[in-house]
């Protein structure tokens, strides 16, 4: 019992929680722990087209520009050489959806499949996960929908299930950058993404939202105590709705039956990454993507507490335009770059 707990615990550092003031900020981070426990939707994204890229809404840069700027960012103030080639590969997967999905001649319906694991030891990419582009069409206009799931799946499942050889896809980086193009038009991203867990549990997003309506007598349990016993009863609160042992729809768990939730043992999620996210969220990333936006404030991402997420070590300065000591960046290095404030 205790080492399923200390396993669990260890996927969601909850001392992170206990000095944030945002309830709204915490409460995301377990929903997402949730979806991600669940291998369920975690994210809906709309790209527009223009001038031949997919661009984000109220933009007119190609986003395939973002991933690049947020690639040399990242390269520069982490310079951990284990995930160069998978950073490498983002870029050039996402140069091959972007080619494809901007093509006029491309029929809607048309998709691409995007398979992102987890890192090696010592990367900073710990989520397990992979992306769904779909082309539609909206009042005349293109545009693309990104579905991004939560995977339990290993490198080993997408080589049996698409045929792959196994000595040309075993890393991150191949799968990155080598997307899958599907042209049946009829078939819907859930139903690819139930095909891919036929042989694991997943959930789909309606059902999603039974659970996490039944979990919120823990979840603000655990608002008001940010400890392990409470962070546990969410788990095992949402294990027994899902099995449809609690009705969730008339639950009102009193103090002592959460306690006893608490206390039981955690079931072990499967797949790569067990129950991955959470407050550590702060620390793993998705994407390069996310670092594309640095270059233009010279801002440096922080997590609530102030700590770097690149380098998570070190003296730490709060505010999210202070630069901790590890990843100072030099202007002349932004310049060549051409990302200069």
């Amino acid at each position: 019992m205790v080492n399923l707990e200390r396993k669990e615990l260890l996927q969601y550092d909850i001392s992170h929680d206990k000095t944030e003031k945002d309830v709204r900020f915490i409460s995301k981070q377990i929903e997402t722990h949730l979806r991600e426990r669940f291998n369920v939707l975690l994210s809906t994204v709309e790209y527009g087209i223009m001038d031949g890229h997919l661009v984000r809404e109220g933009t007119r840069e190609p986003f395939i520009n973002s991933i690049k700027r947020g690639r040399d960012i990242i390269q520069i103030i982490s310079q951990n050489v284990i995930d160069f080639n998978r950073e490498n590969a983002e870029v050039t997967g996402f140069e091959k959806i972007d080619s494809l999905m901007s093509n006029p001649e491309v029929p809607l319906g048309s998709k691409a499949l995007s398979i992102s694991l987890r890192g090696e030891k010592g990367s900073k990419y710990g989520h397990n996960f992979y992306d769904i582009f779909t082309l539609k069409e909206r009042d005349g206009r293109r545009y693309v929908e990104l579905l991004r799931y939560s995977s339990a799946l290993k490198a080993q499942d997408y080589i049996e299930r698409f045929g792959f050889d196994p000595d040309n896809f075993s890393k991150a980086e191949d799968f990155l950058a080598n997307p899958i193009f599907i042209t049946d038009v009829l078939i819907t991203p859930e139903q690819i993404h139930k095909t891919l867990h036929k042989d694991h549990k997943y959930m789909t997003t309606s059902d999603f939202e039974e659970i996490w309506n039944g979990v919120q007598p823990a979840v603000k349990n655990y608002l008001f105590n940010r400890d392990a016993n409470s962070f546990n009863a969410i788990l095992n609160l949402a294990d027994r709705v899902w099995d449809g042992f609690v009705d969730y729809v008339a639950y009102a768990p009193t103090q002592a039956m959460l306690r006893n939730l608490g206390n039981q043992p955690v079931r072990q999620a499967v797949g790569g990454c067990p129950g991955k996210s959470g407050a550590d969220v702060n620390n793993s990333l998705f994407s390069v993507a996310e670092f594309s936006s640095l270059g233009k404030d010279r801002g440096y991402n922080f997590d609530h507490e102030g700590v770097c997420v690149v380098c998570n070590s070190g003296p730490k300065a709060l505010g999210p335009c202070e630069i901790c000591e590890e990843c100072t960046i030099k202007i002349e290095k932004e310049e060549e770059l051409g990302i200069a404030a």
